[in-house]
């Protein structure tokens, strides 16, 4: 119980919980706020914000502060969640690590940076409690296999018991003659991130008359969540199912049974994220990418959205390059895991530098990459040749260890595509590349002949794939940019003022928010096929856009649910 404790408030303080609601006497914060509602300890609430999706009650977390990867994810539909009364919240907010992660809003940032002049409120509307009773946290112990290894590993789980939810906006207020001013400045940028639709936020301004601005968040998120230590669930709480350490207020537990009625669980198909970012490189520092990082961290939260079973990061930083021996032992590693908690699916996002080899194959290079070694590779390395330690990975060695978790997967490479076969088929059909992102095709030759010397492009490029087996099989590869084409960056999506993304990232992420004709959120193999330009080698006779050789139906049946 100490150790659970102790955990909870490192969370706590790593999340970051300065905001203080508005009172009368004295400012409380947000979490004692929230604990005064609803009669519970202030002490057990962990803060939310900015919102990572899997937090439903029932979601299995890692122990480890530093990741908290997703062992299984919860679910409102479940019939055994209990949902409690409506309450709301209002909060002056001063500490901007409290509401704001990587990719920081530049209004919030305006704001914060003007504290003397604005201030910021946070709001919760239509907030209530969902939450598991002990009886139902036992069974999602106890049927995870995963779990009930690390607990007789001594590492404990910690099982979400109770989530808050609720639409969360901000209010950026003006406290002075130079504060309205200020505010007018951050009202034109406000004006730009409605319309490159910043996430799901909504904006709107009310300077002359309120003298405030505010920007909200359209769909209700968990903003709080409350854990338990899986160990202490499944040996010393009772599993008669009352309502012990984590009860509704209570208030009115037989209403709530009463409201709440039962609905059958969804059997969807599950599936695990991983995203690996290579954007640090200690032999080639012209080559460090922070725009790998970002979109790493971005593309984790979509695959989130979508509730995996898990979700896991493989980032580089500045001490502690990504190797390719490191990267190949780390898929042994999610063999194992997987061999004793299998999912349906795997979809694994990679981005960094890579280069062609004679035979037409992609490398990855490494963090450890030699430049030297780089650049010779690319004129004469073979890939019966590779060896551990060199700073190089084939895409085909990555696609071979990822096989090896016996999981359908799908592998995304948002990297260059450098490829001398195509650039001479270029010059052999009369065609230039006529721009510095070096995808754009000028063609020079005989009008005449025109027709025919493009379907020779197509040709090569049908060939390309054709010559590599792992590359037409249902574990579907999808690269970023077709052979002979360069990644170039695009603005981001989700921040348009922060770092821009790889191009396949920036694209898919469009599709953050956006819902169906059912009012529905799009599927995620729809996202992903609706940004693939080339299937088979066959689309557009262009060298923009991404490709793909492989068969896309396991995909879609995996991630279409």
């Amino acid at each position: 119980m100490k150790k659970i404790t102790l955990f909870i408030v490192s969370i706590t303080a790593i999340i970051g919980v300065a905001v203080f609601v508005i009172g009368d006497i004295q400012k409380k914060t947000i979490k004692d706020s929230i604990a005064s509602t609803l009669n519970v300890d202030s002490s057990k609430i962990i803060l939310n914000l900015p919102p990572k999706n899997a937090r439903f009650p029932g979601t299995i977390l890692s122990p480890n502060k530093s990741s908290l990867m997703v062992y299984t994810a919860g679910n409102l539909d479940d019939e055994s969640v209990l949902k409690g009364e409506k309450f709301s919240v209002e909060a002056i907010v001063n500490d901007m690590s409290s509401v704001q992660g990587a990719g920081q809003s530049s209004l919030l940032n305006s704001a914060f940076s003007n504290d003397e002049q604005l201030e910021v409120t946070l709001k919760i509307k239509d907030a209530y409690v969902a939450e598991l009773p002990v009886g139902a946290l036992k069974e999602r112990i106890n049927e995870n296999e995963l779990v009930q290894t690390a607990m007789k590993k001594n590492i404990d789980p910690i099982i979400v018991s109770r989530a808050y939810i609720g639409k969360i906006e901000y209010v950026v207020r003006a406290l002075s003659e130079a504060g309205i001013k200020a505010l007018a400045e951050i009202s034109k940028t406000g004006y730009e991130v409605e319309k490159t639709r910043l996430g799901s936020f909504n904006f709107s301004d009310n300077i002359e008359g309120r003298r405030e601005i505010s920007f909200s968040i359209n769909a209700p998120i968990i903003f709080a969540y409350e854990v338990m230590g899986a160990s202490r669930v499944a040996t010393d709480l009772s599993d008669q199912g009352e309502l012990v350490l984590n009860e509704l207020s209570a208030r009115r537990v037989k209403e709530i049974r009463d409201e709440n009625s039962l609905r059958a669980q969804k059997n969807h198909k599950s599936f695990g994220a991983i995203t690996i970012a290579n954007a640090h490189y200690e032999n080639f520092s012209s080559l460090n990418v922070p725009q790998a990082t970002q979109a790493s961290i971005l593309m984790e939260r979509l695959f989130e959205s979508y509730n995996p079973v898990f979700t896991k990061q493989l980032n580089s930083t500045k001490e502690m390059p990504l190797s390719d021996e490191r990267l190949l032992d780390w898929t042994i590693d999610l063999t194992l895991e997987l061999l004793q908690n299998p999912v349906d699916h795997l979809v694994v996002y990679y981005t960094g530098h890579g280069l062609s080899l004679p035979n037409g194959e992609i490398v990855l290079l490494q963090g450890n990459v030699n430049k030297d070694y780089a650049e010779r590779a690319a004129k004469n390395y073979k890939p019966s040749l590779s060896e551990s330690g060199d700073g190089l990975i084939l895409v085909e060695q990555l696609y071979n260890a990822l096989a090896m978790t016996n999981v359908p997967f799908t592998l995304i490479i948002d990297a260059c595509y450098p490829n001398d076969e195509m650039a001479a088929a270029l010059t052999r059909v009369s065609m230039l590349l006529g721009d510095k992102e070096g995808d754009e095709l000028y063609y020079v030759g005989n009008n005449a002949l025109i027709t025919d010397e493009l379907s020779d492009i197509g040709k090569v490029m049908r060939q390309i794939g054709s010559r590599f087996e792992y590359r037409q099989q249902d574990n579907a590869v999808i690269f970023s940019s077709k052979p002979g084409a360069k990644s170039g960056f695009k603005p981001n999506p989700i921040d348009p003022y922060g770092l821009e993304l790889p191009p396949l990232a920036a694209r898919i992420l469009k599709f953050n928010d956006y819902i169906d004709h059912d009012g529905k959120k799009i599927k995620l193999a729809d996202i992903i096929r609706m940004n693939i330009d080339s299937v088979n080698g066959i689309g557009e006779i262009s060298l923009s856009g991404s490709i793909t050789w492989s068969n896309l139906e396991v995909m879609t049946n995996s991630l279409g649910e």
